[in-house]
């Protein structure tokens, strides 16, 4: 049994097709009134069907009073590491302190290259986001200095201006699988965010065992990091929330951001129906 013995959260994945414009707003409007934690916005932009996910965002901030936002997971390769700092931090100062951060490698290479990016291997990827985590941790915390200069091989900063200063300290969350991924994340961030569609639940024990490790060699306890599961599937009420308590107790994860359509009846569900019958469980499971 791995229960971390955090909080528990539980948010909408919302698909930015740009069909569903109006829709996504009217459902970004109803999760925040059905009390959900977390909206992620998937971040593909080389989809031609797709939404600007940062935009997109920033619409629902826009229309939404409580909820968090962010991105699931921001493609790194595309928009670099000081144009996300500068993006999210206005996210947060527009939301009043409810942006966060999910930060990938990038996966398709094909579409990252067709609209100008480069196109890495797996150990310059890693390469490419162990420089970002430091360029974005000092952005994002930069509120006193005067500029920020960092020359790495892939991310190069010559006197920085970073800015706005964020509302709160938004938190960095990584979409991470392989060993170093995973002891990036349990080293320098904070929050992991895995997808069930690419890593089912019988796989998580062993990567958290490598992020708790990272965490405790750099001095940190692993109840610190947050870890949150991108779920999909057509289940019922019943099935979601016996899962999700499953996934909690005995699996280690905290945050669920479940795929549904924004539609009232979807979103009133989980944030009505199941989220309070998890916690209640999970709750009466801990004591």
């Amino acid at each position: 049994m791995t229960d971390y013995g955090r909080p528990l959260e539980f948010g909408w994945f919302a698909g930015p097709e740009a069909g569903d414009a109006r829709a996504l707003l009217a459902g970004a409007r109803i999760a925040d009134r059905a009390g959900l934690d977390l909206i992620g916005v998937q971040d593909h932009p080389y989809n031609a069907g797709h939404l600007d996910s940062f935009t997109l965002l920033s619409a629902m901030a826009a229309v939404t009073d409580n909820v968090r936002l962010f991105p699931d997971v921001a493609n790194l390769p595309l928009r670099g590491p000081a144009m996300i700092g500068r993006a999210i931090s206005s996210l947060d100062v527009i939301s009043e302190g409810r942006a966060e951060l999910g930060l990938g490698t990038g996966v398709f290479w094909d579409g990252i290259a067709a609209m100008g990016g480069p196109r890495l291997g797996k150990g310059e990827s890693v390469d490419a986001l162990q420089e970002a985590l430091t360029l974005l941790r000092g952005w994002f915390d930069a509120m006193g200095r005067q500029s920020l200069t960092m020359a790495g091989a892939h991310y190069q900063v010559t006197g920085a201006h970073a800015g706005p200063a964020p509302a709160h300290r938004v938190g960095i969350w990584l979409g991470a699988r392989g060993p170093r991924m995973l002891n990036l994340l349990g080293t320098y961030a904070d929050g992991w965010l895995p997808a069930l569609a690419f890593i089912p639940p019988e796989q998580l024990a062993d990567l958290h065992a490598q992020i708790d490790d990272a965490a405790q060699a750099a001095g940190r306890a692993p109840s610190e990091i947050n870890r949150i599961y991108n779920v999909w599937g057509a289940h019922s009420t019943r099935d979601w929330i016996d899962m999700l308590t499953e996934f909690t107790l005995e699996y280690g994860m905290n945050a669920y951001v479940i795929g549904a359509p924004p539609t009232e009846s979807a979103l009133r569900t989980i944030g009505e129906e199941i989220a309070p019958a998890v916690r209640e469980a999970v709750a009466a499971a801990r004591g």
